[in-house]
């Protein structure tokens, strides 16, 4: 496989994950950096991925899609990333349960 087929299939010639591309990068909304920026930007690019699934699936539907192998590898990407934002939520949520049971 290409570095330009891997590009496009959205892998990265550096061997780098997307999620750690996603957080690494600035935000164009200005949430700056840190904590509240990184979980923006997550939650932005998790949206964008199911947008992007939800139009693969429209043009399947009215037959403008060219593969239906690239419809379901949107649909994945999108359920990845939805997977992975219910898990930092959960995360996050046993944590702040942790914290407010320590004693002063």
């Amino acid at each position: 496989m290409t570095v330009s087929a891997l590009q496009a299939a959205g892998a990265s010639p550096s061997g780098a994950s997307p999620v750690s591309e996603l957080l690494s990068q600035p935000s164009a909304a200005g949430g700056g950096g840190g904590f509240g920026g990184m979980i923006e930007r997550l939650l932005d690019g998790a949206g964008a991925q199911q947008l992007s699934a939800n139009q693969a699936v429209r043009n399947l539907a009215l037959g403008q899609a060219d593969s239906l192998h690239n419809v379901m590898l949107e649909v994945a990407k999108a359920d990845l990333a939805f997977r992975l934002v219910l898990e930092i939520r959960n995360r996050l949520t046993e944590a702040y349960q942790q914290i407010m049971q320590m004693q002063v």
